[in-house]
Order: structure tokens, then sequence, then C-alpha cells
């Protein structure tokens, strides 16, 4: 995997234009508020939230990054993204993510409440 597949929407309005039915899903599971008025970010699976945190998120300072390791294997092509990206999801901040019903996920800084 050389790179994630994620989507980021200025607000729910923005959301709602491209996948109105994720967008019904957010709103059915975290009613009306400000976190409407606000970024979502949307990964379309695990793994691409996985490769997300090991390159840009959480593990960034790692430099994972890096596509020239000066012929040493790529570590991430070596990681099981699925199996990283479902154990982030067990200790993720739920205040801040969510996995739909089908399996993509949405991130906000400002958070559901």
């Amino acid at each position: 995997m050389e790179e994630y597949a994620s989507t980021w929407y200025d607000d729910l309005n923005d959301l709602k234009q491209d996948n109105p039915s994720l967008a019904e899903e957010l709103v059915e599971e975290f009613g009306d508020g400000e976190w409407q008025e606000n970024q979502l970010f949307v990964y379309e699976s695990l793994e691409d939230y996985a490769y997300y945190e090991l390159t840009e998120g959480w593990y960034a300072d790692k430099h994972l990054d890096q596509k020239d390791y000066n012929g040493a294997p790529n570590p991430i092509d070596f990681i099981d993204l699925k199996a990283l990206g479902l154990q982030l999801s067990r200790t993720w901040d739920e205040s801040m993510h969510y996995l739909t019903r089908d399996n993509l996920i949405v991130e906000t800084n400002y958070g559901w409440n």
C-alpha cells in the first residue's frame, strides 16, 4: 500500500452532497450539534486508517512515511494493516472517531458532542 484512501469534508452538508446515507447515519448516531459545522475525515477502510496513523498520525514521529530505505524493505509492507486498524478502533477516542455500518472510519477534530 503506497497511500491511503480518505476524503475530508468541510462539514456535514459537504459530506451530505457526496454521501447522503453516511451523513444520515452520523445524524442518527450523534444527533444535532456543533460537530455538524466542523470538518469530517472519512477513511475508506481500517487499513487506510492504520496507514494514515503510521505515516501522518499517531506514529508519524517514527518516520514510516519514507519511500526509500536505501535498499532496505519498507516496514509498512510487513505490517498487517487490517489487524492494526482493528486494534486502533478498539482503543481510539470514541468522542472523535466512529466506525460506520459499512466499515468506513469517520473522524472529527471537534468531537461528536
